[in-house]
């Protein structure tokens, strides 16, 4: 017996089908089932002929789910030899970017305009966060590019329903009056030096943020100015806004 004898693999398993589905970004945040029509094509061995299948699949996708993940949906590949099971199906997602809502893995950022007097004496502001509207407090002295923290408003982490969720950052612009008039920029001039004399504690603080808005409507002595929409995720100095007295959740309709 010189030869040797062919092992016997037995059927086949089917194919592996691969797939793309599409989703909004609050189908990725949220979660979503979608349908899916598949067609593709295998190798009947009892008629040694190629034959085309079609059937509908439902998929159900995860809260938190990103752009360029797979989902795999075991047993819903294409057809194996008689006895054999299934292949699975391999779905891509592909989110849609969202014009308000900014990703970064779990935590989401949005930019919020306030005005000069909100930065400079604190206030508050609506923010509409994933899930809706709530009233968030400036604090006073407020600087120019600050961040505001909104603890758990984020994306939901996969696979733990909704149990931890990522953050909410909020990126404050200080929205600058396109024209002063001469009565306004010379009360300005006057509060920009009185804030010069100013001493340490809040006064200080206050100065510091009516500096930094001063200089963005004058303009930097030295004639530069300075962008505001650089997100930098590693900043340390994002202050967390997560107690009950500086967030609230409005009700909606």
């Amino acid at each position: 017996n010189g030869g040797r004898s062919r092992r016997n693999r037995g059927p086949r398993k089917g194919a592996d089908l691969q797939m793309h589905v599409r989703l909004s970004f609050a189908e990725a945040v949220k979660g979503a089932k979608k349908d899916l029509h598949l067609r593709y094509q295998i190798h009947n061995k009892q008629k040694n002929a190629t034959e085309v299948k079609e059937r509908d699949v439902t998929v159900d996708v995860p809260a938190g789910i990103d752009n360029g993940m797979n989902l795999r949906l075991s047993g819903q590949g294409a057809e194996g030899d008689p006895g054999a099971p299934r292949g699975n199906l391999i779905v891509q997602v592909l989110v849609e970017e969202d014009t308000y809502f900014h990703r970064d893995g779990t935590d989401v950022h949005t930019e919020c305009p306030i005005s000069l007097t909100q930065a400079v004496l604190g206030g508050t502001v609506d923010v509409r966060t994933l899930t809706g509207i709530v009233e968030m407090k400036i604090p006073k002295a407020t600087q120019v590019e600050a961040k505001l923290m909104l603890r758990g408003k984020g994306i939901p982490h996969l696979n733990t329903e909704g149990r931890r969720k990522g953050n909410h950052i909020v990126h404050l612009n200080i929205e600058i009056p396109q024209k002063v008039s001469r009565r306004g920029e010379e009360l300005l001039r006057e509060f920009d030096e009185e804030m010069k004399h100013s001493g340490g504690g809040i006064y200080g603080r206050l100065a510091g943020a009516a500096k930094g808005a001063f200089e963005t409507i004058f303009g930097h002595a030295d004639g530069s100015a300075k962008g505001s929409d650089e997100r930098k995720k590693d900043d340390k100095n994002v202050k967390d806004d997560d107690s009950d007295d500086d967030v609230e959740e409005k009700k909606t309709a």
